[in-house]
């Protein structure tokens, strides 16, 4: 199990976290049970006309057996200077039980997180439903989601919040070769009362093996949300580039 990871990303456009967290890319998935945990640090900056640097943390932490699975994440992202370009932070913490000896499991998750750029105060959800593991090979695997979950959202603008029950859809592809790995992850999530108000978000990574410990990674991100708050854009694109190096057991 690797102990530690840390990454150092060279951002080609500027990354926003949007509405819809990707947990997918969060999971350990092997068959090992027991604790796993990671920390990446990111810390840049730049000294230019303005002095300009970026600051993210995240942590996770994971437990699972045969049948229980708990899952905690921590996110904190800045880049700013005399102008913030991002500032968000979130928490997410998920439970999820094995239905006796089948690919499916009954999940249930609270998340809670806030996004200066997306004009969002403070957000919180409480969701539960189902996860299906559709497609299991030996460096193939593939799932599929659907859950119910309440929405809670303040805005940075008077009488501005949400309130509502959205359908969270999502379906995930996870491939590892020798050198190079892959994974997809596409989530719709379509609000109850109202299918016309919808978020569309898909992340795409691709990692290449350098060396034992070195690995490249490339990943772009896109997000799409049919009604945002005033001022916010409707699409959000993001890519990354960068260094990943591992080390411990």
């Amino acid at each position: 199990m690797r102990a530690f990871t840390f990454l150092l990303f060279f951002p080609l456009v500027s990354s926003l976290n949007a509405q819809i967290v990707n947990i997918e890319n969060k999971r350990v998935y092997d068959d090992t049970s027991g604790w796993y945990g990671n920390l990446d640090g990111i810390f840049s900056f730049v000294q230019n006309k303005d002095f300009l640097y970026q600051l993210n943390v995240r942590a996770r932490i994971q437990y699972k057996t045969k049948k229980h699975y708990f899952l905690f994440l921590q996110d904190f992202v800045y880049s700013g200077g005399q102008k913030v370009y991002a500032n968000s932070g979130m928490g997410h913490f998920r439970y999820a039980y094995r239905i006796k000896q089948s690919h499916l499991k009954w999940e249930s998750y609270f998340q809670t997180q806030y996004n200066q750029i997306l004009r969002q105060r403070v957000r919180v959800l409480l969701g539960t439903g189902l996860r299906w593991k559709f497609v299991k090979k030996e460096k193939i695997n593939s799932f599929f989601g659907s859950s119910i979950f309440y929405e809670y959202e303040e805005l940075q603008a008077e009488n501005e919040f949400n309130d509502d029950f959205r359908w969270s859809n999502y379906l995930s592809w996870f491939i590892k070769m020798k050198q190079i790995s892959f994974s997809a992850t596409t989530y719709y999530q379509p609000l109850l009362s109202n299918f016309n108000d919808f978020r569309f978000a898909g992340q795409y990574s691709l990692y290449s093996s350098l060396n034992k410990e070195l690995k490249l990674k490339t990943e772009c991100s896109i997000f799409y949300d049919s009604r945002p708050p005033s001022n916010v854009k409707s699409t959000l694109l993001s890519f990354m580039i960068g260094l990943s190096y591992e080390f411990g057991k």
